[in-house]
């Protein structure tokens, strides 16, 4: 756990330390995915007090949300996976242990994440699931598995015209590509054309 955010009355990480495997720590070198050498499991941070910045400042959204104070289900060690915000807030973001890759799918877990994506859709804002570099965007009435997602990629939503109207789709674009350069990563373009 780190310093503070104002955390949920009763919340804690207690023997919780699935952030320290499913996310990246750019100070450290360590991918997404994998258990963090100064972990110790259950226990905590080895380094605890010269952790880098980035997870002294982190907190998961079971610890800090309110629209999860009445979800306990969601302790990510129970759960298999981390719920944060990223993108300046437009993004929620689920990690999921590799060791669970279908945990997200399971009830209670895959409701809770539809109805998010609907809340999230009405801004066009992102629902992303993270298994490793995979990521996978869900949408309200589809999931669009964009496979590995590079570090010089971007991911885009947009509204496509289908044969029953338009709908939410998304697509993994080269940072520079035209069509988003000088943009930021998590603005939509709208009214993109139909797949082909």
């Amino acid at each position: 756990m780190s310093d503070g955010a104002p955390v949920i009355n009763g919340r804690t990480c207690g023997t919780c330390t699935l952030c320290c495997k499913v996310l990246g720590v750019a100070e450290l070198r360590k991918p997404q995915g994998q258990w963090c050498p100064h972990c110790a499991l259950g226990r905590g941070c080895k380094i605890y007090d010269a952790r880098p910045r980035g997870c002294r400042t982190f907190y998961c959204g079971y610890l800090i949300w309110q629209m999860m104070s009445n979800h306990d289900h969601w302790f990510p060690a129970n759960s298999k996976m981390v719920v944060v915000s990223e993108m300046e807030d437009t993004c929620i973001a689920i990690y999921v242990d590799p060791g669970r890759p279908a945990a997200w799918q399971e009830k209670p877990y895959y409701s809770d994440v539809k109805h998010w994506s609907v809340l999230a859709s009405l801004q066009m804002h992102h629902v992303l699931v993270r298994i490793g570099k995979r990521t996978i965007v869900v949408f309200p009435d589809s999931e669009v598995d964009l496979g590995v997602v590079a570090d010089d990629e971007r991911i885009i939503t947009f509204e496509a015209s289908t044969a029953r109207g338009l709908a939410l789709d998304a697509v993994k674009l080269k940072a520079d590509d035209p069509r988003i350069a000088g943009s930021e990563p998590w603005k939509p373009i709208l009214r993109w054309p139909k797949r082909p």
